[in-house]
């Protein structure tokens, strides 16, 4: 089975706005084309986040109808350009807030929300960190844990991003590698490039924007000229997760 990540696509009401050189909207759909063509199997797609760009009702419209040629089903997460209620007002039989449902793989899935109303970086909510470890301790034959955010829990050594990375993270790292006979993976968005970084039990993912990309390991605000946009595949096989990302 393979599980797809999309994430910042920061659409706006105007179909043909152009943002950083490209226009979101049509690298989009080109995305969820692309996901088809080469993914025909995939039935189950993750957004972290940031769909819109300027909080317009038209803007999330506009992608739910874009959604909906598709047969996936979607599991969407907030980002702090994203406007929770009106994330909350396309979501139907397909688009869902909810997590991603694993059990018969035998993995945890989570999502956590991290978006703070008015502010660039992200926050860990305890009451969700609480809700995480009581999952785990219902599920301690469950040695495969996969998790959701927008903002990263870590840093990846771009000094102007690393400070909106999650507040609050410490609780969330510090819970994950008591659980040191788990295996977490945690997939996440905002930060526009392909990140990878492990400690102990616990393997740290970013993944491309659907749009315009950032430079990695950059002092302050740089585009990615050379890099074009992307999604995250997700590969659940035999117990093992394993991942790759697509470049289009």
């Amino acid at each position: 089975m393979e599980i797809i990540q999309i994430t910042d696509l920061h659409i706006t009401k105007d179909i043909e706005n152009i943002k950083n050189n490209c226009k979101p909207y049509f690298t989009l759909s080109n995305t969820l084309r692309h996901i088809k063509e080469h993914y025909p199997q995939v039935k189950d797609i993750v957004i972290t986040g940031d769909l819109s760009n300027d909080y317009s009702q038209e803007s999330y419209v506009m992608i739910k109808d874009l959604l909906k040629i598709y047969e996936f089903d979607i599991f969407i997460l907030p980002g702090n350009h994203d406007s929770l209620d009106r994330i909350q007002a396309i979501c139907d039989d397909q688009i869902s807030t909810d997590s991603i449902d694993l059990r018969s793989f035998n993995i945890l899935a989570y999502n956590f929300d991290t978006h703070v109303p008015g502010k660039i970086n992200g926050h860990l909510k305890m009451t969700q960190i609480n809700e995480l470890k009581n999952k785990l301790n219902s599920n301690i034959n469950t040695d495969k844990i996969i998790i959701f955010t927008h903002h990263p829990v870590t840093k990846i050594n771009s000094k102007w991003i690393d400070k909106h990375i999650c507040e609050n993270s410490e609780e969330l790292l510090k819970l994950m590698l008591s659980c040191d006979n788990k295996e977490f993976k945690i997939f996440s968005g905002h930060v526009h490039q392909e990140f990878d970084y492990i400690k102990n039990n616990i393997e740290f993912f970013t993944t491309p924007s659907t749009c315009y990309q950032f430079k990695k390991q950059s002092e302050d605000f740089s585009l990615e000229d050379n890099l074009s946009y992307g999604y995250r595949v997700i590969q659940l096989h035999d117990n093992n997760i394993k991942t790759k990302v697509i470049r289009i």
